[in-house]
């Protein structure tokens, strides 16, 4: 026999020895006592699981457990006796004799209970279960056994672990002097006179053969990963959480050795304000050193679909909570469970001091294996931090698993120092008494393999950083080939975030202009709650679609209560405006005074909607006069629509511009749309098809050519199922289930004029309505699509296909705080890992251009697309029914464009247009007095190059002077040079995100680097 067969044939052998399956013996029962059970064993399944359906059922089991005197020959007398079990279910009570002496759920799934220290044979045990199913999935007894072990030395469970860590290192070790005594072991039948000395031999044996082992460390730190919201509401995730923090706190009186690690500053500060005494107790574990703040962020957030800023402001409330609170910022940014990362996340990490950049999420890859464990993750502006790819979250102490671990771990990035987290997580519980003991026992006994030393994740990052730097670099995004549905799945939540997210960022810069013009005073505690508000619901399993029903019932209410707040600032800044400006004398008797605002970096003009219940009903009718050039502005009267339709002169950037509305005596005329369904305007020549509803023309006016290489607007259908992970997982093969397609049923004109030219279509998809909006406006270069859609599908993928005439090896997407560029499928000469990126995300633009032309597709709310060499398509919609099942069955409403244009996007200025598309001139009609000292137009901050953009304009966290935080967004830099007419701004210092100085300015002028994300104290 070989000596590698004899190894293992040694392992199985004393494993039967030390365990007894009995799996096979649960009765089913018809109450929660033996007495009631039936007579036949509950049957086992194909998969060896003990099943029963999802949907909340309960399912009762019980057996009579008997000690034996042997098992297999060797006496069990004495030993230890544990119930090992394995479950999958919402709940599982275990019974012991009738008393409750366990309870777990999805995600405490294991345990080990020991039913007597000493058995004698002969003794008995009533073992009953209580296992109620998921509601999304089948419920199934997994596993259960029951296991004996020594409760003071060697036993054969224990030799045959270390049987298998000797495998596992094979290679190195060589096994040979066993090579008797396994013999030996396998003709002692059983005897344990016999077969106990001869396992005491064999592991000092094993010990001089892993002597080499001894030089590995496997770093131990508890960890419990609390999803702040999944399969449970937020409201019981602070309960789980304090029994989580108050369990630790407990088992370190027990075993010193324990450190423990936790993130979620949003959660601390929850215990903080709800349960002191707890948290003054996690305080104190801090400040000792055992317990770990790994906070960087606000939240563990989705990181894909949210703004730059929006990350800029999870680290920089994160960063100041831990600070004040714990007393020093976390070097790490712990993100295990979040769904991909965009390439410019090592840029804002770096610049609010985190150093560390923790995951494990690339190992639920569906395609790829990520290569590196232990790298330099770089952004293409040159910011860095180290990058590791962690162990898995949710493990128990595995002795074997956690040895593979620590081997692996030492091919992949050649270092003996690896890092464990044990701790139940997701729905909190960490750490367990059990996982403790089975640390003591295994060191207590010398088991071989790597040695085991409890430390925190900041200890061990610095450690590994000083003995093994990282010698690989990644550039670019780490995409997750999975999940790649949270892109779109709950759309009715990306619609909410996205709007409270301009909102908010609106209402903020309004406020700082205003205060620093007006006596308006900044309401910087409200904007604070507002952005903890709006970061809280970021959360890796919020935004993305993947909670139950009960979470967004929660949130729906946060969202609303966020919109309303937002508006009220931001209408509060611009009336403070609107107070202070002189208007001068009315052109005319009766006239109304209108401030046009824009939010914006650059001037524009743009076509805005008046609601004419804003304006006295008396009045048929209204022009628009511009001070500013004494002129009259195109406007329309369209009573039927309820609006006053105008087109504005040029507005300043971060400014605003006084208009009159002056009465007329003749009402205005609708001129009556022309026969056919097109339309058109100096830049865009549109034709629908009036029997389909899709565009059968998009022609370029400005460059004299076709756009579309085929019907634009395609609406298709795909069934979009069998994916275990519903809401997160698109179907890979969705493309060979396509559906017959939606059926049209009206197309009409709403609006056709000079100004506005708008053209509504009606379809019927199965059970859904469909109504789409073509929407061309004067001196506006891009075709909007405004969408609704009563959607009540399940299991169905919608999206808009736009064929183009163009073709490209490549696509640019926005994405948080630059760009992302990828590659057009299919390619069959790419990677394997390029090619998993079959749906992709992106913010508000994506663009496939060549060096001559291109064309880009704006979205307000909607964040996946595909894109071919001569095609892009937006995602608008899916259906999953897990763990939601009307996930997406409501209302939705949204908006999308598409702008063609000449030469690369960077050139035509893509991501100027898409924020205009998505940041709307707002109007405010204000009070008729000449009180004010403004002038009537006026720019409040200003800067010429139009390639850096505006993320932030605030108050300093020290309420000392204001903070501008600007990047470049077209990768060839650019200068930053501050004008106004109205505020003498001066650039202090640069900054930190942390708001930190790095250096001093005191200029008006300050040169960006290509990509450069950039944080400015001024001084007005």
């Amino acid at each position: 026999m070989l000596l590698t067969e004899l190894v293992k044939k040694t392992r199985d052998y004393l494993r039967s020895l030390a365990s007894i399956e009995i799996h096979r013996h649960w009765l089913p029962l018809s109450s929660p006592s033996l007495r009631d059970a039936g007579t036949a064993p509950y049957a086992v399944n194909a998969k060896g699981h003990l099943a029963w359906p999802k949907g909340w059922h309960s399912l009762w089991l019980g057996q009579r457990i008997t000690v034996p005197a042997t098992v297999q020959g060797y006496s069990v007398a004495g030993l230890t006796l544990r119930l090992d079990l394995t479950w999958w279910a919402e709940r599982a009570t275990v019974y012991i004799n009738g008393q409750a002496v366990h309870q777990g759920d999805l995600f405490d799934h294991s345990v080990s209970l020991c039913l007597e220290e000493a058995v004698n044979p002969g003794q008995t045990w009533e073992v009953v279960l209580h296992l109620v199913s998921p509601g999304h999935d089948d419920g199934a007894l997994v596993r259960s056994r029951l296991r004996f072990e020594s409760p003071t030395g060697i036993d054969p469970d224990f030799v045959a672990t270390e049987l298998d860590i000797l495998e596992i290192f094979s290679e190195t070790l060589n096994p040979e002097p066993l090579e008797p005594l396994l013999k030996d072991v396998l003709e002692s039948q059983g005897q344990r006179a016999i077969l106990n000395p001869l396992l005491a031999e064999i592991h000092d044996r094993m010990q001089a053969i892993a002597t080499p082992l001894r030089d590995f460390t496997l770093h131990l730190c508890g960890h419990a990963h609390l999803d702040l919201a999944w399969l449970w509401s937020i409201t019981e995730t602070w309960q789980v959480a304090q029994s989580t923090f108050a369990s630790v706190l407990q088992l370190k009186e027990r075993y010193p050795e324990l450190t423990f690690t936790h993130s979620s500053p949003a959660l601390y500060a929850y215990l903080q304000t709800h349960a002191p005494q707890l948290f003054g107790q996690i305080q104190e574990a801090v400040a000792a050193g055992w317990w770990d703040v790994a906070a960087g962020l606000w939240v563990e957030p989705e990181l894909n679909l949210i703004d730059g800023e929006s990350i800029a402001r999870q680290i920089l409330y994160g960063q100041q909570y831990v600070q004040q609170v714990f007393g020093d910022i976390s070097p790490i940014a712990w993100l295990p469970d979040t769904f991909g990362f965009p390439e410019r996340l090592p840029g804002f990490l770096a610049q609010g001091g985190i150093r560390y950049f923790v995951t494990q999420k690339l190992r639920w890859n569906d395609t790829t294996r990520f290569p590196y464990g232990w790298f330099v993750w770089r952004d293409v502006a040159g910011a860095e931090v180290n990058a590791l790819m962690s162990a898995p979250i949710g493990e128990g102490i595995n002795p074997v698993k956690m040895a593979a671990y620590a081997q692996e771990w030492w091919q992949q990035t050649g270092s003996q120092r690896s890092l464990w987290l044990p701790g139940v997580g997701d729905h909190g519980g960490g750490p367990t008494a059990d996982m403790l003991e089975r640390v003591r026992r295994w060191q207590h006994l010398g088991g071989i393999g790597p040695q085991w030393q409890w430390t925190t994740v900041r200890q061990y990052l610095e450690q590994l950083t000083q003995e093994t730097p990282p010698t690989h670099q990644w550039q670019g995004e780490l995409y997750l080939e999975f999940h790649r549905g949270c892109y779109t799945s709950h759309g009715d939540q990306k619609a909410a975030h996205d709007r409270a997210q301009r909102q908010l960022q609106e209402a903020e810069r309004w406020c700082a202009l205003a205060a620093i013009t007006t006596s308006f005073a900044y309401p910087r505690e409200e904007l604070k709650v507002c952005w903890r508000q709006l970061l809280f619901n970021q959360f890796h399993d919020i935004l993305p679609g993947s909670s139950i029903p009960e979470v967004y019932a929660e949130v729906n209410a946060a969202w609303q209560e966020l919109l309303t707040k937002t508006t009220a600032l931001r209408d509060a800044a611009q009336t403070a405006l609107c107070d202070s400006i002189h208007y001068g004398e009315p052109p005319v008797a009766g006239a109304i005074p209108v401030v046009i605002f824009n939010g914006g970096v650059g001037d524009r003009a743009a076509v805005v909607h008046m609601n004419l219940a804003q304006l006295p009903e008396e009045v048929p009718s209204w022009r628009v006069y511009c001070p500013r050039g004494d002129y009259d502005l195109p406007a329309q009267l369209n009573a039927p629509q309820g609006c006053l339709t105008f087109c504005t002169p040029e507005v300043p950037g971060m400014g605003y511009t006084l208009l009159w509305l002056c009465p007329e005596s003749r009402p205005d005329t609708l001129p009556t749309p022309p026969l056919g369904y097109v339309l058109e305007n100096n830049y865009l020549h549109v034709e629908i098809d009036p029997a389909t509803g899709e565009i059968t023309n998009l022609y370029d006016k400005l460059n004299h050519r076709p756009c579309l290489g085929d019907r634009g607007n395609q609406l298709q259908f795909f069934r979009d199922q069998g994916q275990y992970w519903d809401a997160w997982n698109i179907d890979p093969n969705y493309g060979q289930h396509r559906l017959p397609g939606a059926i049209l049923e009206a197309i009409e004109w709403v609006t056709w004029h000079q100004l506005e030219q708008r053209l509504r279509v009606r379809w019927r998809f199965q059970s859904s309505q469909i109504q789409q909006e073509y929407v061309l406006q004067y001196h506006t270069p891009w075709l909007r699509i405004d969408t609704a859609i009563d959607w009540q599908e399940e299991h169905v993928l919608l999206k808009a296909a736009f064929p183009l005439a163009i073709s490209a090896a490549q696509i640019t997407c926005e994405t948080p705080g630059g760009v992302t560029v990828r590659l057009t499928l299919p390619n069959p000469h790419l990677s394997a890992h390029e090619q998993a990126k079959w749906e992709v995300p992106f913010l508000t633009w994506v663009d496939l251009s060549t060096p001559e032309y291109g064309v880009s597709l704006f979205s307000e709310c909607k964040h996946g697309l595909d894109a071919q060499a001569n095609q892009l398509r937006l995602t608008l919609l899916r259906s999953p029914t897990w763990p939601d099942a009307n996930s997406d069955r409501r209302q939705h409403r949204f908006s999308y464009g598409v702008f063609p244009h000449r030469g690369s996007w960077q050139a035509a200025g893509v991501p100027q247009q898409a924020a205009r598309f998505n940041q709307p001139l707002r109007m405010a009609i204000a009070p008729a007095n000449s009180s004010g000292t403004l002038p009537s137009h006026a720019q409040l901050l200003h800067w010429p190059d139009s390639r850096i953009q505006c993320l932030a304009l605030k108050q300093a966290e020290d309420g000392q002077g204001w903070q501008l935080r600007v990047t470049e967004v077209a990768g060839e830099g650019g200068s930053l040079e501050l004008h106004s007419a109205i505020i003498p701004w001066q650039i202090k210092a640069p900054q930190t995100l942390l708001e930190t100085p790095t250096g001093d300015a005191n200029a008006n002028v300050v040169n960006l680097r290509p990509w450069q994300i950039q944080t400015f104290r001024l001084h007005p």
